[in-house]
């Protein structure tokens, strides 16, 4: 398992009004080479795109980044990413399992915060990557930076997003569902203090997805590249765009969200393609 250093830290944002609106935007695969692709996609134009329309139409107040940021943990991935944003907004990370941001954590520990506090909602990161695995799974220490956030925010009478890379849900699709987070129960049985005030997102899965599981509403967002097809039993693609979720935190514990993608048709995987790793 990994070790549990990378996330440290609170964040309060600058801004004070009653409601945040954040951007999560996942699975870049970038590879620090602006000619890089994954599977004939370029990698580098795609999320410039998608990160470009998400700051330029959202103005959010911090940007959530849930993992595989690199194809295959290149160091220059890191640096590719950050510069997208140039400061231009506050932008917390997560590793997924193409990720090897715990060799760059020194250059990029501003990212890699546990929480942001809000006033009526607080963001939680919790990390699922498992070093040499492609599935997800929550170590002690995780599990124990949840239950301290379910008991803060219960608290504190707020209400909870969390963020993952790997969902905690069965999304109908063999082949991916087989990469979820192993012990999502126990994540789910800590979340019951709070019930229908959690909710969580997650990346990983390269598609759009919005369920329920005891009374924790769980949402998945697509790639900035390439997406997966759903329900399919093997891997296979889908023919729509990249994009990146809006989500709205208002004061009364509602959250508005939506997926937002990218039109271009330049945006598109070699046809036939059967798989990657």
């Amino acid at each position: 398992m990994t070790n549990s250093a990378l996330l440290i830290g609170d964040v309060t944002l600058s801004n004070s009004a009653e409601q945040l609106t954040l951007v999560q935007v996942t699975d870049t695969h970038l590879t620090g080479d602006s000619d890089g692709t994954l599977l004939g996609m370029n990698t580098e134009r795609s999320a410039r795109q998608v990160i470009e329309a998400a700051l330029a139409s959202q103005q959010p107040d911090c940007v959530l980044v849930t993992g595989d940021i690199a194809a295959d943990g290149q160091a220059a991935a890191y640096e590719q990413l950050n510069g997208f944003f140039n400061h231009r907004v506050p932008t917390l990370w997560l590793p997924g399992n193409h990720d090897d941001v715990r060799a760059q954590k020194g250059a990029y520990r501003d990212h890699l915060k546990r929480r942001i506090v809000g006033r009526h909602w607080d963001v939680l990161m919790l990390e699922t990557q498992v070093a040499g695995k492609v599935g997800g799974y929550f170590s002690s220490a995780e599990l124990e930076a949840l239950q301290c956030a379910v008991a803060d925010a219960a608290a504190g009478d707020k209400s909870l997003l969390i963020a993952t890379h790997h969902p905690l849900r069965a999304l109908q699709s063999t082949w991916l569902d087989e990469q979820a987070v192993s012990n999502a129960s126990a994540a789910l049985t800590l979340m019951q203090t709070l019930s229908d005030r959690v909710v969580v997102v997650s990346g990983h899965v390269h598609q759009e997805s919005d369920a329920v599981v005891q009374g924790v509403r769980m949402l998945t967002t697509p790639s900035t590249c390439i997406q997966f097809a759903p329900g399919s039993h093997d891997f296979a693609l889908d023919d729509k765009q990249p994009g990146y979720r809006r989500i709205v935190l208002q004061p009364n514990g509602q959250i508005e969200t939506q997926v937002i993608r990218i039109c271009d048709e330049e945006n598109r995987p070699l046809s036939g393609s059967s798989g990657y790793h």
